[in-house]
């Protein structure tokens, strides 16, 4: 006996501050795929690429449910979006494992604190923790009083979500990887820590305008369908919420190469433009399948050294 969970990946529009409650705004996407198998067994095995983090989940369970032996499980990763690239991929993987685990070790249906309490994510941003269960476009922590540093501090507690919205069956999210980012263009761990340690809070004037941006502009502009005003919401969103780490990256995207990759993109015409989390994964949006493919033609004659991934924005959790 088996089981197969499966998630998409995250895009990550920028944070509305670099101090609790955080907030931000972020979308589901259907790839790169996240897959996890947890097959039963006589003794426990894992995936040796992720053992760490595997362990780091058994052991937190094995504290919840009070087991003094690990399961009697493998549990594979099958597929996983590339990490460090700003995809959520760390938070989507655990996620997927807590579930995975839960299911393959319980006859009762896991719940959704259960997960989030073995996957220990969300300290930060909950768009990726939110989505995981509810995918879509979400805007959360808009309220500065809606979380205590101490509330926050196990992980567990995320933001609520303000609004979930699901975008436009026919638009696509362009997800560009470069082929070879540098090392100091890859931020996780304990440097993201670091990172964060050093940056002052954002101002009440920046974050209002953030605010603003996404509730008067953003949100309405998937109501309406209205592709274009969504676009450029979007990258004046991103760019302004970069600044808040201009500090430490250098400016309003994270390093060298993937600032001149956004301006090249935006010079050659592309919409919705951003650089997803610390990147270096950056993002485009096309208003339709079509236009995506058009995209996609010479894309390697145009912007050498990267590749485009097309995807759907992800509308509903399927896990298995």
């Amino acid at each position: 006996m088996s089981v197969e969970v499966r998630t998409g990946a995250r895009l990550h529009f920028g944070l509305l501050d670099v101090a609790p409650p955080f907030g931000g705004c972020g979308v589901m996407i259907d790839g790169p795929v996240t897959c996890v198998r947890v097959s039963s067994s006589t003794t426990f095995e894992c995936d040796q690429r992720h053992r760490d983090r595997i362990l780091g989940i058994v052991n937190r369970w094995q504290q919840m449910t009070g087991r003094a032996s690990r399961p009697a499980v493998t549990i594979e990763v099958v597929s996983a979006a590339p990490s460090h690239n700003g995809l959520g991929s760390g938070t989507q993987l655990s996620l997927a494992i807590s579930l995975a685990l839960l299911k393959q070790t319980s006859a009762e249906r896991p719940t959704r604190e259960c997960v989030l309490r073995l996957a220990n994510r969300g300290r930060r941003s909950a768009v990726g923790s939110h989505g995981f269960f509810e995918p879509g476009l979400i805007v959360e922590g808009l309220d500065r009083g809606q979380a205590s540093d101490r509330e926050r501090a196990d992980g567990i507690q995320l933001n609520p979500i303000d609004r979930r919205i699901s975008l436009p069956d026919s638009w696509r999210a362009g997800v560009v990887l470069m082929d070879a980012a540098l090392p100091s263009e890859t931020i996780s761990g304990d440097e993201e820590q670091q990172q964060f340690d050093a940056l002052q809070p954002a101002s009440d004037e920046v974050r209002s305008r953030l605010v603003d941006i996404l509730t008067r502009e953003l949100i309405p502009s998937v109501e309406h369908s209205d592709f274009d005003s969504f676009a450029d919401a979007i990258t004046r969103y991103n760019r302004s919420s970069g600044e808040l780490f201009s500090s430490v990256q250098g400016g309003p995207y994270n390093g060298e190469a993937t600032t001149r990759l956004i301006e090249q993109l935006i010079a050659s015409g592309c919409c919705g433009v951003g650089q997803s989390s610390w990147g270096p994964g950056v993002f485009t949006w096309f208003e339709s399948e079509e236009a995506a493919a058009l995209a996609s033609r010479d894309w390697d004659k145009r912007f050498p050294g990267t590749k485009l991934l097309v995807q759907r924005p992800l509308r509903n959790a399927k896990h298995h």
